[in-house]
């Protein structure tokens, strides 16, 4: 074959967006930030090295233009068969070109580096039970997830938990950089925005879609749903970095939350007369001593007037060690019955803005993916993260919250615990 590939220029936006990629790669992005044309840029030079590559996309008109603009960057090198839907490359590299309408259309071929086109849109059987496990195949597979929010489905989950995957990496990016003042839309530019984007085009789709749509379609912004807990989140992230020598002679609590088989050891400390966040520490695959000196540290560090600590599963023992070691800790039997109230706490106090904490991705995101979800038949509410994520830090806050209302109460009413 003759002839030359012409890939697009990339804009600033994708050239840092690409080199900070990793293994496993989510991105959010506005539309017209041409994250697709960015996605089908990376699949040519993939499979000019040799590599077999994936693209799906929800629907087959959705492919098609991935198809489309594929041809035209390498349609004079690659050999194009639109029965195959599959692009063939000089040296053996390969692109196979997907709807997932079907999950099942991506089984059944082998391949080692996978693109998702608007994955929101898409099942999530076609990543976890095709997708995910063909790519496991390969130590050095590579995987993008591009699109644009669709709530908090399962797109927003794995977002949010490649927060804290070391071979993870996510972007949330605007089509072009912006700020809502007074009702009115403003610039401000952002480091990975799409600067070819006219800003009067911007301004004109402000001004002519809802809001909540604007927020989604190009700020990018996984939307709470109705199944939201935690609101007004943003506002309460603005805790100062202090030192113990700061709250010297002020009431400090904790939070503790064990963890449980893959979950994470968090722990909270808060000063009660700040009302603020002063610590953190999130942990896992740790010796349950050296999990229990690890806390006791930090409570020495910041001289913790009480702890709430949770008693579940591999809780209690710890719980005991604790207070072998000196530490004045309360424990938290955590219950069908116990558990709502402890929750309701926590979101009204961010609601209202009563306490400021310190501003975390992986917290941060704990705090925007947790659910609540209504049982039909008894009317109860049950909160936990969504199904593959962790809460270790959602209840770590939350026991740091509730430990300074019962302080408060003993201060307020000491006859009350007198036994």
């Amino acid at each position: 074959m003759t002839g030359a590939i012409r890939l697009p220029t990339p804009h600033k936006g994708q050239i840092a967006v690409r080199e900070q990629s990793k293994r496993f790669n989510w991105l959010s992005s506005g539309r017209r930030w041409r994250k697709t044309t960015m996605g089908v840029s990376i699949n040519v030079e993939m499979a000019l090295k040799g590599w077999p590559m994936f693209w799906g996309a929800p629907t087959y008109d959705q492919v098609r233009i991935a198809w489309n603009e594929a041809r035209y960057a390498a349609g004079n090198v690659f050999n194009f068969l639109k029965s195959e839907m599959t692009a063939y490359a000089p040296g053996g590299g390969y692109i196979i070109f997907r709807s997932l309408d079907d999950p099942d259309n991506a089984r059944g071929h082998s391949f080692r580096g996978a693109t998702l086109d608007e994955t929101a849109d898409i099942k999530p059987a076609a990543f976890y039970e095709v997708i995910s496990p063909i790519l496991a195949n390969y130590e050095d597979s590579i995987f993008w997830g591009l699109g644009t929010p669709k709530g908090r489905n399962w797109f927003f989950r794995e977002w949010q938990k490649a927060k804290g995957d070391p071979q993870g990496m996510s972007w949330q990016i605007p089509t072009l950089g912006c700020e809502v003042v007074d009702g009115k839309l403003v610039r401000a530019q952002h480091p990975y925005e799409n600067p070819d984007f006219p800003w009067s085009e911007l301004a004109r789709e402000y001004g002519s879609i809802p809001e909540r749509t604007f927020e989604q379609e190009y700020l990018a912004q996984f939307l709470e749903g109705e199944g939201a807990v935690f609101r007004n989140i943003t506002a309460c992230m603005n805790a100062p970095q202090t030192t113990p020598e700061d709250h010297k002679g002020h009431r400090i609590v904790a939070g503790v939350d064990w963890a449980k088989q893959k979950d994470f050891t968090a722990v909270s400390i808060c000063c009660l007369d700040c009302k603020q966040e002063v610590d953190k520490d999130r942990f896992n695959q740790i010796d349950y001593i050296f999990q229990s000196k690890r806390i006791k540290a930090l409570f020495d560090k910041w001289h913790v007037y009480n702890g709430l600590v949770e008693l579940n599963s591999i809780g209690e023992p710890q719980f005991e060690q604790l207070q072998r070691d000196g530490l004045n800790v309360t424990g938290f039997q955590t219950t069908a019955s116990s558990k709502p109230p402890l929750i309701e706490n926590l979101a009204l106090a961010l609601q209202n803005e009563e306490w400021q904490f310190i501003p975390d991705p992986i917290w941060t995101g704990e705090l925007e993916a947790y659910e609540q979800k209504v049982n039909p038949v008894t009317n109860r509410s049950k909160y936990s993260a969504p199904e593959g994520m962790h809460d270790d830090t959602v209840i770590a806050r939350a026991l740091a919250v509730e430990c300074q209302n019962r302080v408060m109460e003993i201060i307020h009413n000491p006859l009350t615990f007198t036994d």
